[in-house]
């Protein structure tokens, strides 16, 4: 395993660096094909949910790939990693992050703080894509906390449920620990989308809204759960308390390398090799496949199948003697 390999974390980033360069291209073909089919196969849907209602079982998951590929745009810009300038980013992250309601400011803002205390039990506020709880503070937690825990914990839970609401609800509330800058971004998209719903559902039913737009959002929630999930939830992940708690491993060895198909790596945008990603968060998502191949030309360690994702989701405690993910049942 890669705890008992010493790791030479500077000569990884020396070989990993030209990775990082930006392709002017395939950054722009990318974004414009994205944004061009998103906006085309929603139209669609909206034309067969009158027309040829057949035909949305075609435009419905077309509309939840491309904000899957949204996404990957979004991701790419907010860590400065898909077009070369800090603007060029900042203008692509905003017009594409619009479509799949997630503000670009306040996500890049938590996602920072994700990468910055990855790992860091003392600092899991700061990190509050997936709530883990230690075996003895679950242990020690009222009734009512256990069973919110083990609900939230839940695999249906986990993937439907509490990404909609993570996505769809409390990325429209601000949070005083937010930025500035997140904070106005909210406001601002909250602002937009109350009139933009205001004088749709004025010409749309909501029903036929719900079907082109928000059923394909809601498949996209669930597809970027379960990727997140695995991109850190696994048995022998890692997690220390903040005097033991060290940056380069907690990015490397507390991240997963997924071996999946080819369609499901470009649905993603190759983040499935996340090792890599939190290594040099600068190489954007084209090059990371190729950049996950150098990486293991240098150092040895696991790569887990997609498959094991669904049992890792019956993984629910850090057990800190252990240095373990464990389930309900262990404890």
């Amino acid at each position: 395993m890669t705890e008992d390999i010493y790791i030479d974390y500077e000569q990884i980033v020396r070989h990993l660096k030209p990775f990082a360069i930006k392709n002017l291209k395939v950054a722009s073909f990318q974004f414009f094909t994205t944004l061009i089919f998103l906006w085309s196969s929603i139209f669609a849907s909206y034309y067969f949910v009158n027309n040829a209602s057949g035909l949305l079982l075609i435009s419905i998951p077309l509309t939840t790939v491309f904000m899957c590929r949204s996404y990957v745009i979004e991701h790419d810009c907010g860590h400065q990693s898909f077009f070369r300038g800090k603007f060029s980013n900042t203008v692509a992250g905003n017009l594409i992050g619009f479509g799949i309601l997630i503000p670009y400011s306040m996500w890049k803002f938590i996602h920072d703080s994700h990468h910055s205390n990855v790992g860091n039990l003392d600092k899991r506020e700061y990190n509050p894509e997936i709530w883990t709880m230690t075996v003895k503070e679950y242990k020690q937690s009222s009734i009512l906390k256990k069973t919110a825990y083990r609900i939230m914990r839940s695999r249906f839970t986990r993937l439907v449920i509490v990404p909609t609401i993570n996505f769809g609800i409390i990325f429209r509330l601000v949070h005083p620990k937010f930025s500035v800058q997140a904070i106005v971004s909210v406001l601002i998209h909250d602002l937009i989308y109350g009139v933009v719903i205001y004088f749709l559902i004025n010409y749309i039913p909501f029903s036929e809204l719900f079907i082109m737009f928000f059923i394909p959002l809601i498949l996209f929630y669930c597809i970027a759960s379960l990727t997140f999930y695995g991109q850190h939830q696994f048995e022998d992940a890692y997690w220390e308390n903040n005097t033991n708690w060290n940056y380069n491993d907690a990015n490397f060895k507390g991240s997963t390398c997924i071996v999946a198909p080819a369609w499901y790596r470009w649905l993603t945008g190759n983040v499935l090799f996340h090792n890599v990603h939190h290594i040099l968060t600068s190489i954007p998502n084209y090059n990371l496949q190729k950049a996950e191949k150098e990486l293991r030309s240098i150092v040895d360690y696991d790569h887990i199948k997609i498959k094991e994702v669904w049992y890792f989701l019956g993984l629910k405690l850090w057990d800190e003697d252990k240095k373990r993910l464990v389930s309900f049942k262990s404890v």
